[in-house]
C-alpha cells in the first residue's frame, strides 16, 4: 500500500482518529496534513530527509503527514525556523540537551557542573523553537569505577538535572544506546539499566528515549520492554535493523511495534531517525505502509 491509499484508507483501519475526507487522486505534494495530525500516533520527521533550505523542507515534512520536526542540533536562524513550523502546525519534538557520547559526562561528577550549565543554554534554544523534550545522554564507562559507582554519578546529576527541567516545563529523554554496533564502551545500554535508574532519580521531567534501533541490537525483546516501560518513556526514535534505514528494510516488524505504541496511548512524539536506503520518497512509503498495521 502507498501512503496515498493509506491515507485515503486510514479511516477505516483504526489508526486514524479522525476519517480523512481527501481523495485518493491527490498527490502526497498535496495532501493535507489534517490525516496524519488526527493519527494515533504522533510522528516526527528529520528535515536531512529532504533537500533545499530549512523553509522548505519543513513544508515537505507537512505535507507528507507529519506533525513534528527533530534535529538535535538545530542551526540558522531559530526564531524564524519557529516562525514558519508554527505557520505549518509543526512542533519540533526533541533537540540535544545535556551530555555526550564520549569519554566524561554524567558517569563522572566533577564533570556535573558543566552539565548543569550546558542543559540551561540548550533550555535556551529548545524554548525559542518551542520545543519540550531534550536527550540526555551518560556518556561512556570509565574504566576507574565500578558500575554502581558510575550508576550512582548518573543518577546524581540527573536529581540536578530534574529540578531546571521542571521549573521549565521540560522533559529530559535519557537515551540508551547499543554498544555492539554504533557505539561501543556507552554507558547506558539496555532498558533495565534505564529504568534503575530513572526510578531512582523519581521526577516525571525524567524519562527514557526509547531508540527502537539501538534496543534491537542491544537487548531485542522491544515490544515486551517498551510496553512494560511506556510510564517512563518520553520519546521514540524508529530506524530498522540492520542497516539503521526506514521501518520495512529490515528484522523489525514495526506495523506490530506502531500498534503496541499506540495501543498505551502514548501521547509523546515517534521520530523517526533513518537514513534512507535508496530515497526519501520510497523511504516514507515503506513507514506508512508499516503504519498501517490491520
Amino acid at each position: 500500500m502507498t501512503r496515498r491509499n493509506f491515507l485515503t484508507a486510514a479511516s477505516g483501519t483504526g489508526l486514524v482518529a479522525v476519517a480523512s475526507q481527501a481523495s485518493a487522486a491527490e498527490s502526497p505534494e498535496t495532501k493535507s496534513r489534517s490525516t496524519g495530525a488526527s493519527a494515533r500516533l504522533r510522528l516526527s520527521c528529520p528535515p536531512s530527509l529532504f533537500k533545499g533550505p530549512i523553509e522548505e523542507r519543513l513544508e515537505q515534512i507537512a505535507k507528507w503527514g507529519f506533525v513534528g520536526y527533530e534535529t538535535l542540533w538545530p542551526e540558522g536562524e531559530l526564531p524564524s525556523i519557529r516562525k514558519k513550523a508554527d505557520s505549518l502546525g509543526l512542533e519540533c519534538s526533541c533537540i540535544v540537551g545535556a551530555g555526550k557520547i564520549a569519554p566524561g559526562g554524567m558517569v563522572n561528577p566533577p564533570d556535573h557542573d558543566q552539565l548543569v550549565a550546558m542543559f540551561k543554554e540548550r533550555i535556551g534554544v529548545a524554548k525559542t523553537l518551542g520545543c519540550r523534550r531534550l536527550v540526555g545522554l551518560t556518556g561512556n564507562e570509565r574504566a576507574d569505577a565500578s558500575r554502581e559507582e558510575q550508576t550512582a554519578a548518573v543518577i546524581a546529576c540527573l536529581k540536578r538535572l530534574a529540578p531546571i527541567a521542571d521549573e521549565n516545563d521540560v522533559t529530559l529523554v535519557v537515551e540508551a544506546l547499543n554498544p555492539l554496533v554504533d557505539h561501543k564502551g556507552y554507558f547506558l545500554t539496555r532498558s533495565d539499566q534505564t529504568m534503575e535508574i530513572l526510578q531512582a532519580v523519581n521526577s516525571p521531567r525524567v524519562k527514557m528515549l526509547f531508540d527502537i534501533y539501538h534496543q534491537q541490537i542491544t537487548e531485542g525483546n522491544v515490544i515486551r520492554n517498551l510496553t512494560q516501560n511506556i510510564d517512563y518513556i518520553g520519546h521514540f526514535h524508529v530506524a530498522d535493523n540492520p542497516g539503521r534505514h526506514e521501518p520495512g528494510t529490515g528484522e523489525l516488524n514495526y506495523a506490530n511495534i506502531f500498534k503496541a505504541i499506540a495501543e498505551t496511548k502514548f501521547e509523546g512524539f515517534v521520530a523517526m531517525e533513518f537514513g534512507p536506503l535508496h530515497n526519501t520518497e520510497e523511504a516514507l512509503e515503506r513507514v506508512f505502509k508499516c503504519l498501517d498495521w490491520t
